[in-house]
């Protein structure tokens, strides 16, 4: 291998000047002013439109201009694009975020949610107290097959409501987008074991929002805390892991 390829591989990524060559090719576009017209006229883009687009939406993707502008918030450059991404959205956080092109990405584990709300712990004791009853003596073979069956449908159930609750979440998060007027997407994204969640005032809103108005697969119902936890709920109204196993057979 040359060394030039070797160097041409090795060299590292340069976002700035990825940026420079994208708003060129930008800026040598045109655009046609009365299309359909005897009048029509092809001149060029309006530069300045595209480029107060350009930083207020990056402003946006960022979290807000402050956090834009954080390297050196008090330079005359700073004070320029301050007053460029105010001009373009106002100062209005939530209209900045009308601007953002990221998605969302919110930190999410099914799992551990299921244990905030105590679901978690009121699988893991049925699934125990089933899974125990699989070693009782003197059963007939029939009866150790419908006790295994338990087992393998309370597992069974508790997966297909993880999945359907994050469905859930995800859909009640990218609802509070949409009524924000927020047109980018959310995504959920695993942390990685041993490191914590990394959350800002927006994506703890986006949290916060979906948390509360999820339904649970169990119910169709947000979570019930009017008297103890979700869990609790369940209990109260026989829609615990075993009795659910037991009526869908």
């Amino acid at each position: 291998m040359s060394t030039t390829l070797q160097a041409v591989e090795a060299a590292e990524p340069n976002p700035v000047a990825d940026a420079i060559a994208a708003l060129t090719a930008a800026a040598r576009q045109t655009r046609v002013r009365g299309a359909g017209t005897e009048q029509a006229t092809v001149e060029p883009v309006d530069f300045g439109e595209i480029a107060t687009y350009v930083l207020t939406a990056v402003a946006a993707n960022l979290g807000g201009v402050e956090e834009l502008l954080a390297g050196r918030p008090g330079s005359w450059e700073a004070d320029y694009v301050r007053q460029i991404v105010h001009s373009t959205a106002g100062g209005d956080d939530a209209e900045l975020l009308r601007y953002r092109t990221e998605p969302v990405r919110l930190p999410f584990d099914a799992e551990d949610a299921f244990y905030d709300f105590g679901l978690g712990d009121l699988y893991d004791d049925e699934r125990d107290a089933a899974a125990e009853a699989t070693f009782t003596e003197g059963m007939t073979e029939e009866q150790a097959t419908a006790a295994q069956q338990l087992v393998d449908d309370v597992e069974a159930l508790f997966a297909r409501d993880l999945a359907a609750y994050a469905e859930a979440y995800l859909t009640a998060a990218r609802r509070y987008l949409t009524e924000r007027g927020i047109t980018c997407d959310v995504e959920l994204v695993t942390t990685p074991v041993g490191e914590i969640p990394t959350w800002d005032a927006f994506t703890d809103q986006v949290h916060e929002y979906a948390r509360i108005h999820a339904p649970l697969p169990m119910t169709g119902d947000a979570p019930d805390y009017s008297e103890g936890t979700p869990a609790d709920a369940l209990r109260r109204t026989g829609l615990t892991y075993t009795e659910r196993a037991r009526q869908s057979r």
